[in-house]
């Protein structure tokens, strides 16, 4: 690629010669007065110009004094090629930002070369500074991946602290809200399934219908401007996926893939702790009634007893017995009916009933202030 370069001199003959020189090298334009460079200065991006002191209309020195208005990341390099070789007029050049002043008359292979190596140095700031946009690139993308799993760590630490399912989905929209993505999720189960939308709170039909075709299709499933991630009591529908080939799609892609895991683990140990408590609940229940239905059996089996005793004592006259037989035959009977009276059965299934139900250990989730939770969440702050 040539550079452009603009010389500004009043002097044909020293514009034919430079064009010599030059014209292989460099993309050229010629200027006479002041206000000509002028013009060509703000239609086209400089970057040399070779330019004379003592122009017709105004001094070279305006020229410079013009060019320090440009941003400073499209100023042209400028170099004098004057007579004037006045010290006030160079160091006033210099104090205005040029490269190099040259006096007439000059050693034409010498300025040459020396216009070249001002080419190669610029060629070689712009590689540092396509390396360092590099670098800041570079950089740019690992402090956003490392914000994308400071905000995936947050969230893995609060779902912790979640012990429903409604509960688990808004913890799980607001924070892919935070960083900018509107979703949908879903999770499911034998017992329940339940479907919100961060924008409209509950799923409209049709986000239904897509959580119903493509809860099967893998992991990721990319449609249009939209992706769903997959697990198997788990999805999750972002409706404003970045541009795919962009950080924040690969982004976006990366870390919910490795979150959508931890978001079905963590519903599968609500599950789980939901068919516990329930478990338990019904066992203790069992418990109660068995209880009142061993005391009423026992109840009933005394009664019974003692009516057959009765009934028993009441027929011995019948059998012509002295009273020493008629004492006998009582103690017998009374000692075999009073051994047959407790049974050891039902209290061992109540034991065994009350240990099933000891055996449970629920821990349930502490209350915590509502307004001491927001507090520590919004002084989390990891990236």
């Amino acid at each position: 690629m040539k550079y452009n370069v603009l010389i500004a001199d009043d002097d044909e003959h020293l514009r034919d010669l430079l064009k010599m020189m030059f014209q292989d090298s460099f993309a050229l334009q010629f200027a006479e007065l002041a206000e000509e460079a002028f013009q060509l200065i703000n239609q086209t991006q400089f970057q040399f110009i070779i330019l004379d002191i003592h122009l017709p209309d105004k001094s070279g020195l305006d020229v410079c004094r013009q060019i320090n208005t440009l941003p400073e990341d499209s100023r042209p390099q400028v170099v004098i090629l004057s007579g004037d070789s006045d010290d006030a007029t160079v160091k006033e050049a210099y104090e205005l930002g040029v490269g190099d002043y040259i006096c007439k008359p000059f050693n034409v292979t010498a300025f040459h070369e020396r216009l070249l190596r001002f080419s190669a140095d610029l060629e070689k700031i712009a590689a540092l500074e396509q390396q360092d946009a590099n670098i800041h690139s570079v950089t740019e993308t690992v402090m956003k991946q490392a914000a994308s799993y400071g905000n995936a760590l947050e969230l893995v630490s609060k779902l912790n602290s979640c012990h429903d399912a409604r509960t688990l989905c808004n913890t799980v929209l607001q924070n892919l809200l935070h960083q900018g993505f509107h979703c949908a999720i879903q999770v499911r189960s034998q017992d329940e399934s339940l479907a919100i939308d961060v924008d409209v709170t509950e799923c409209s039909e049709i986000e239904l219908q897509i959580f119903d075709l493509l809860k099967s299709k893998g992991r990721i499933y990319n449609f249009r401007k939209r992706c769903i991630f997959n697990d198997e009591h788990v999805s999750i529908l972002v409706k404003n996926m970045p541009h795919e080939g962009t950080q924040s799609y690969d982004s976006i892609l990366d870390v919910a893939a490795k979150l959508i895991p931890a978001i079905n683990a963590r519903y599968i140990s609500i599950c789980e702790h939901r068919s516990l408590v329930a478990a338990k609940n019904a066992l203790t229940h069992t418990l109660s009634v068995l209880s009142e239905g061993v005391e009423q059996m026992e109840g009933e089996k005394r009664k019974l007893l003692e009516n057959i005793e009765m009934h028993i004592g009441l027929s011995f006259h019948q059998l012509d017995l002295n009273e020493d037989q008629e004492a006998f035959f009582l103690n017998l009977i009374e000692r075999e009916i009073r051994s047959r009276e407790e049974s050891n059965k039902l209290d061992t299934i109540q034991q065994m009933i009350a240990g099933c139900v000891d055996s449970i250990q629920i821990l349930e989730p502490e209350e915590q202030d509502s307004g001491q939770a927001d507090s520590l969440q919004d002084d989390i702050e990891l990236f």
